[in-house]
């Protein structure tokens, strides 16, 4: 059998080597274009055989449709007529079994009223309405809330204190500061001049001076200034009541009032600020032009003056160092108000000045940090720090402190409790003119 693909490639070499003209490549085209009528007739009787069997086929599907549509249309011909059978079929199902579970129900209750009783627990009491709510219970609710409230107020209160790192006990300033206490001063404490030498509140100063006078080193050491970390604490009124104090005692007093920033002595005393120790330091007027004198003989008072802006360091000058030996040779004792010395450096130039420093600290106010800072100010320029006292401190309510100054309070409110003595006769004088027996003349 003569293949085509063989025949087409011998026609290509006879047509290259000898040219189209040629007899055997005449030859062997009429043999290929007998390959190729042969074949095309193949092709066109497979085609119409196909063709056969595809329209033998599509009759076959077409009868295959129609048996399937009538299928159909048959089955819901039958499906409605068996609809009520399959309605009543469910229902039947139903109702069967609603039937069992009642009989098993009353299999139950029937073995239920079989079974003895006397071994089920029996009702002795009825049930009856409560008188009152089981729930919530006032007093439980009310007694939880009292003790709850006392844990958590009490443990705030420890922790308040535990944070609280202010001066609070003697111990505390001691401890800290390595500085013993001199005295301890109480609440409300105003003009020992107002209040007179009578008040329970001046015992406190007198226990102070004693302390002052015996804590000194040198007799001579009669000038005195008192200093603090932060302002409020007491100072002016710490410097006022113990220069009246001393005065009270017989020995002649100068108090000072070198807070030259905020001055208030003049205040307590009630007299004028317009001349006084700044208007002598710059050689303005006189010693015994700016001393003003008091009700109280022994004491006399040297306001701050006005000071002028250009002479802010003047208390670090040689007229304030000549102005202190001066005012030790003529009094007893001479007190220097000062500023705080965490604001200001005056508060350090007098420390350095003077012969004695106290340190007030005011109960619970400041932190013990500041405090250490003041007394370790008043060391660094040279001071000599005597002591602390304690200011602001409430004797009534804090038994601490009460043993300090509880006697004497007792005692002068039973004197006030006690009758007035008789007089003998004798006629009672004015107490103006007592007063000015009391006194005693300027030096």
């Amino acid at each position: 059998m003569i293949d085509l693909s063989t025949t087409e490639a011998n026609l290509a070499k006879l047509k290259e080597t000898l040219g189209p003209q040629n007899s055997d490549f005449k030859a062997m085209a009429a043999v290929q274009a007998n390959l190729d009528d042969n074949i095309n007739q193949r092709i066109k009787g497979i085609l119409a055989g196909l063709k056969v069997k595809v329209d033998a086929f599509r009759l076959h599907l077409d009868s295959l449709a129609s048996a399937v549509d009538h299928a159909r249309t048959n089955d819901a011909f039958m499906t409605e007529q068996y609809r009520p059978y399959f309605a009543a079929k469910r229902r039947l199902d139903d109702l069967q079994k609603l039937r069992d579970a009642v009989h098993l129900r009353i299999l139950q209750e029937t073995v239920d009223a079989a079974l003895p009783k006397t071994s089920i627990v029996e009702i002795t009491d009825q049930a009856e309405p409560g008188r009152k709510p089981v729930s919530p219970s006032f007093k439980l609710n009310i007694a939880l809330g009292i003790i709850v409230g006392l844990i958590v107020g009490i443990s705030l209160a420890f922790f308040i204190e535990y944070l609280d790192t202010s001066v609070k006990t003697i111990d505390d300033v001691e401890r800290a500061l390595q500085a013993p206490v001199l005295g301890v001063i109480p609440q409300n404490v105003s003009s020992l001049i107002l209040e007179g030498s009578e008040s329970p509140h001046a015992e406190a100063y007198r226990v102070l001076r004693t302390n002052v006078l015996f804590s000194r080193k040198r007799e001579d050491a009669n000038s005195l200034t008192v200093v603090s970390g932060g302002a409020g604490e007491g100072k002016s009124t710490t410097i006022f009541n113990l220069a009246v104090v001393f005065a009270q005692n017989g020995q002649r007093a100068l108090l000072v009032d070198s807070d030259l920033r905020r001055p208030s002595l003049h205040k307590l005393l009630n007299v004028s600020n317009s001349v006084g120790l700044t208007s002598y330091l710059l050689r303005q007027n006189t010693l015994e032009e700016v001393i003003q004198t008091t009700s109280i003989p022994t004491l006399d008072f040297l306001p701050s003056g006005k000071l002028p802006s250009s002479s802010l360091g003047i208390l670090n000058s040689t007229q304030m160092k000549d102005f202190i030996k001066e005012a030790k040779r003529r009094y007893d004792f001479v007190f220097f108000d000062s500023p705080p010395i965490m604001g200001v450096s005056d508060a350090s130039i007098l420390a350095s000045e003077v012969d004695l420093s106290l340190l007030v600290i005011q109960y619970r106010k400041y932190p013990q940090a500041m405090t250490i800072r003041a007394k370790q100010m008043v060391e660094k320029v040279g001071g000599a720090l005597l002591g602390v006292v304690l200011n602001n401190i409430n004797i009534s309510q804090d038994s601490y402190y009460y043993y300090y100054s509880g006697y004497y309070y007792d005692y002068y409110a039973k004197r006030e409790e006690e009758p007035p003595a008789k007089n003998n006769g004798e006629k009672k004088k004015p107490a103006g003119e007592r007063a000015q027996l009391d006194l005693k003349q300027k030096y």
